[in-house]
């Protein structure tokens, strides 16, 4: 009878949307990025895998997972984790949402769903990451704050992970130079984590985004950080490393960007000092040497480059993407000038077309390109993301 009662719970899901599905997925104890993988590999949609019988959803997610299924369904627990969302002034980005980074699609075993703090903007693609240990020489502290505030006067996001040292620098820095950072934790946005950086963490809210993949109310545990070291490389095109030893989580986020396919670079230091053999050690693996902003900025992707030397450089001060008109947007390129495929692109904006989906099915352009392309756009002045992260003419 048990088995039967709990069929029946599972089976409930007629009124689960997409969204919800990846958000109580995501949030279910027990789930792992390598569990959430399977998920994707076994099932074509995320509801599906509540249609599952009750021993495979416990092979596929934990016995925890399907506990928690026993006391209430799918669509009780996504009402109940958006109303405290809604509570705390969390938002939530699902897999299936268009505002969802496309960075992060690429990396394995993206997060079903997360929870922001702030605002992510589609200009945040162009987005560096800068990391180190948490307690840096003077040298250190330094070079990450004269590395941030020069990507961030160039119109590059900074990512980090909030944590003492290098990551705090290269936070405050960013903001000092007026420019948009992205902190990610490794525990809920309900808790303060570090207590010190309270003030630190709403500065970057007002002008970047504050996110996590764990629930709410998460603890910092141990085990949460090397999965926030994935998101700080996943959101980049590059991860920087600044001041590391031989065993720290700054070189497993190096590690996890270059599984990645994402640029790694290393600032070198004395010679005599253990905080920089880390560094040194990713030199010697081939990273890239980097001494100034330049050093990072000629490493990446051409694409990236390109968007740089744009002279429409949109600068932002914490606000969402519904709101162009405070965005300071020198004259838009003529069009002659833009690519075949970037003209191609406005006109299918001007015959409805609105999602990076059905435009890279019209153009027949990998999503990528379709993504990169609407950047150009979009820092050209010529079209805009609205806040349900669909695409428009300006």
């Amino acid at each position: 009878m048990r088995t039967s009662n709990l069929m029946a719970r599972f089976e409930n899901h007629d009124s689960l949307s997409e969204a919800d599905a990846w958000l109580v997925l995501q949030t279910l104890p027990g789930m792992t990025p390598e569990r959430l993988s399977r998920l994707t590999e076994a099932f074509e949609r995320p509801a599906e895998a509540f249609e599952a019988p009750p021993d495979v959803f416990a092979r596929l997610c934990g016995r925890k997972a399907r506990e928690v299924l026993e006391k209430d369904s799918p669509v009780d627990l996504a009402a109940k984790i958006r109303q405290e969302a809604s509570k705390t002034g969390a938002g939530i980005i699902t897999r299936d949402s268009a505002r969802y980074p496309e960075h992060l699609r690429e990396i394995y075993a993206p997060p079903g769903a997360f929870f922001t703090e702030g605002e992510i903007l589609a200009t945040d693609r162009l987005a560096v990451a800068i990391v180190g240990m948490r307690r840096p020489t003077d040298y250190g502290r330094r070079v990450a704050r004269e590395l941030a505030a020069e990507l961030a006067g160039k119109g590059i996001t900074i990512v980090s992970g909030l944590a003492y040292g290098i990551d705090a620098e290269a936070h405050k820095a960013t903001l000092d130079a007026g420019g948009r950072t992205i902190a990610v934790l490794g525990c809920g946005l309900t808790r303060n984590y570090p207590a010190e950086h309270k003030e630190l963490r709403q500065e970057i809210a007002a002008h970047g985004a504050v996110v996590s993949e764990f629930h709410l109310r998460a603890h910092p545990r141990k085990e949460n950080f090397p999965r926030r070291n994935r998101l700080i490389s996943g959101l980049s095109l590059a991860t920087v490393v600044v001041e590391a030893a031989q065993r720290s989580g700054a070189l497993l986020t190096a590690r996890l960007a270059l599984e990645q396919g994402r640029e790694v670079m290393a600032v070198p230091g004395p010679v005599h000092t253990r905080k920089s053999t880390g560094c040194h050690r990713l030199l010697k693996e081939g990273a890239h040497l980097v001494e100034n902003a330049e050093d990072i900025i000629n490493a990446l992707p051409e694409y990236a480059r390109n968007m740089l030397d744009s002279p429409a450089q949109i600068r932002v001060k914490g606000m969402g993407p519904e709101e162009p008109g405070v965005r300071e947007v020198p004259k838009a390129t003529p069009h002659p000038n833009l690519t075949d495929d970037e003209n191609a692109l406005l006109r299918l904006l001007e015959n409805g077309d609105s999602t990076i989906e059905g435009l890279t099915r019209k153009r027949g352009l990998p999503a990528q390109e379709v993504s990169s392309a609407l950047l150009r756009l979009e820092l050209e002045g010529l079209v805009r993301q609205t806040a349900s992260g669909l695409y428009e003419r300006v």
